[in-house]
């Protein structure tokens, strides 16, 4: 679980050192072919993440998970570099209160990805976090 802790908080370094170098107009760009601004792109990872860690942890405790998770819904597209990184701080913390996440167990469905475990929605968070840091990346190359 280590090392899948430590992919998922790289992946977190990066959105935070991503959204830390933006001003309000690199936070509110809109370019190339995407629909959202890097705030709505930064906003959704972080609600994902979240509710990722919600899932596991209703598995973790033999719960079948309640939560609605929010699947292509953009992040708030006001939302302010402090709120963002106010969001990352939490998911930071979350992740700590993960390393104690057994293997197997009961799973939930992911929309594409069919049944997780919840070691598999802590990884999903991860490569989802992944995604929108390049995601965002292009935003900012595009012209």
């Amino acid at each position: 679980m280590g090392e899948l802790v430590a992919a998922v908080a790289d992946a977190l370094t990066g959105l935070r050192l991503g959204i830390s170098s933006l001003d309000d107009a690199g936070l509110r760009r809109v370019a190339g072919l995407e629909l959202w601004s890097i705030a709505e792109i930064a906003g959704h990872a972080l609600r994902m993440d979240e509710v990722a860690h919600q899932v596991a942890r209703s598995l973790a405790a033999g719960q079948r998970p309640s939560v609605r998770v929010p699947y292509a819904v953009p992040g708030p597209v006001d939302a302010t570099r402090e709120e963002l990184l106010g969001g990352v701080r939490a998911a930071e913390e979350r992740l700590a209160t993960t390393r104690v996440l057994a293997a197997g167990g009961p799973s939930f469905g992911h929309e594409e990805l069919g049944e997780l475990t919840a070691r598999a929605w802590i990884l999903f968070s991860g490569v989802h976090l992944a995604a929108h840091l390049h995601q965002a990346a292009a935003v900012m190359r595009a012209r």
